[in-house]
């Protein structure tokens, strides 16, 4: 009789040392996990600044821009003049600028175009070393003209969210923590 009445389920003890065990797991792996998804999106602003790069390269290339009777010719001497730092966002710019066939030319290659987007977190995911500044793109131009980088002011490529603004020239990139491609 007393093998038909054995109580086959599991203790209190049991679950809470099953529970207990499963707390010091998420607790182990929460900040590895955290670390991950940061990298990973550094990783995605990373890919969208050689896509800006790109762009704006194939632009630079493109017989239809250099031969624009607009504002094209002051994008090829902004992206040409040793030393320059230009901002890519719209803030800086007026409509004479941003409806140019340079940006008509990066807007193709890349997919949209980077002077009408006012807001750059629906594009970049990383996490701003500041967060009432965000993410800017921006590009920098090397000593000799020719040459340039596209960076993110105020990020942080190394995933610890201590960004910076980026105020160095072109050689300091490299030294820098801000994500950029050159």
């Amino acid at each position: 009789m007393r093998g038909l009445s054995s109580n086959k389920g599991f203790s209190l003890v049991e679950l809470i040392i099953v529970i207990a065990i499963l707390a010091i797991l998420v607790g182990v792996m929460a900040p590895q996990l955290i670390k991950y998804i940061e990298k990973s999106k550094v990783s995605s602003d990373t890919q969208l600044c050689d896509a800006m790069y790109t762009a704006i390269t194939i632009a630079l290339a493109d017989p239809n821009v250099i031969s624009a009777d607009d504002k094209s010719k002051d994008w090829i001497r902004d992206f040409t003049t040793p030393g320059a730092d230009i901002h890519l966002y719209s803030g800086f710019y007026g409509s004479t600028w941003i409806n140019c066939e340079f940006v008509r030319s990066v807007t193709e290659t890349l997919g949209f175009n980077p002077w009408t987007t006012d807001n750059f977190e629906e594009g970049f995911k990383s996490t701003p070393g500041n967060a009432s500044t965000g993410l800017m793109p921006c590009a920098k131009v090397n000593d000799t003209g020719t040459a340039f980088a596209v960076y993110l002011a105020w990020s942080d490529r190394t995933g610890h969210k201590e960004g910076e603004n980026f105020n160095g020239d072109y050689t300091e990139l490299e030294d820098s923590k801000v994500i950029f491609v050159k």
